[in-house]
């Protein structure tokens, strides 16, 4: 299967620049590529057609003008779950049935802002989710990934009543989750990890390694989540088939994303991603995702450094 390509996450102003820097990169014509931001757009949409790549906008769990309302004109469908979503403490006191009905509407609302940008007229071929938390893996685990299984189903199904048909998309997983695969197998888990399979093409591991030390190295242990789908049942091995190795180009030294943490000169930082990149290849990743196009990470010369570095190994 052609590899996979996601760069995400950038100022609507900034796309002209990652369309060029990507046009120029030397990409493999059946790279299947995926760009999007957060948000639907029918200027980025159309933008990113033209380009000759695939738009697929992004979502994320946190509270937003989604959680608002429903909004959709004359719709009296389901009308006790049209209203603002209960805040998260009282998500989480549900029982599960609403909390993942819950779940599956908001992701539904996804998919309205979608069918919306369509029926606008712009071409939409994917989504992401920002993201599978930390919090899945933490106390209150169980509740969490039973909202995200019912945002996962929302966003795969939409809303038939409407016309929408299933469309997979991207799942951001957070590096602080990795955990989960190693985790014994309940009646739970097994309708998580199903429903995450279903619902993605691409499993994008938020690896984000500082450029540090021994490039193979950081990528031997940044490489942990792949692993541990790799040693799982047959649901857990077939997204480690879809696992994608996500880094960020390296200067906007975020809390928890990684980089140039020790101001490496470019040619350095060049050298090193190269070779991280390499190791990654070489694990037989299902491609590669960049995220987080902003500030330093947005100059040309970086994005043009990071597409010709993805473009040597997809």
């Amino acid at each position: 299967m052609p590899r996979l390509l996601a760069l995400s996450y950038f100022a609507p102003s900034v796309l002209p620049r990652l369309l060029r820097a990507a046009g120029g990169a030397g990409l493999p014509a059946n790279a299947r590529v995926y760009v999007g931001s957060y948000g639907v757009g029918g200027e980025l949409a159309d933008a990113i057609e033209n380009a000759g790549y695939r738009y697929a906008p992004m979502f994320h769990l946190k509270p937003s003008w989604y959680w608002e309302r429903r909004r959709l004109p004359q719709d009296t469908a389901n009308r006790s779950l049209a209203g603002p979503l209960p805040d998260l403490p009282e998500l989480l006191r549900l029982s599960t049935a609403p909390r993942v009905r819950w779940g599956v509407e908001l992701g539904a609302r996804f998919r309205d802002a979608i069918r919306a940008a369509e029926d606008a007229g712009a071409t939409v071929q994917a989504w992401q989710l920002d993201e599978i938390q930390a919090e899945a893996a933490g106390g209150q685990g169980r509740q969490y990934r039973e909202f995200t299984r019912g945002v996962l189903s929302g966003l795969l199904s939409g809303r038939t009543r409407l016309g929408d048909r299933p469309r997979q998309g991207l799942v951001w997983w957070a590096h602080t989750a990795f955990t989960l695969p190693r985790r014994p197998v309940t009646p739970e888990l097994s309708a998580f990890w199903r429903i995450l399979n279903r619902s993605c093409l691409g499993l994008l591991g938020e690896e984000y390694p500082e450029f540090v030390g021994d490039p193979r190295a950081a990528a031997r242990a940044e490489a942990s989540g792949q692993r541990a789908l790799q040693q799982g049942g047959p649901v857990r091995q077939a997204l480690a088939r879809k696992y994608v190795a996500a880094m960020t180009p390296g200067y906007h030294l975020a809390a928890g994303l990684g980089g140039n943490t020790r101001g490496l000169p470019p040619a350095e930082v060049d050298r090193w991603r190269e070779s991280y990149v390499a190791a990654r290849d070489a694990a037989a990743v299902a491609g590669f995702a960049e995220f987080d196009f902003r500030f330093g990470n947005n100059r040309l010369r970086v994005m043009q450094a990071v597409l010709h570095a993805l473009a040597r190994h997809l």
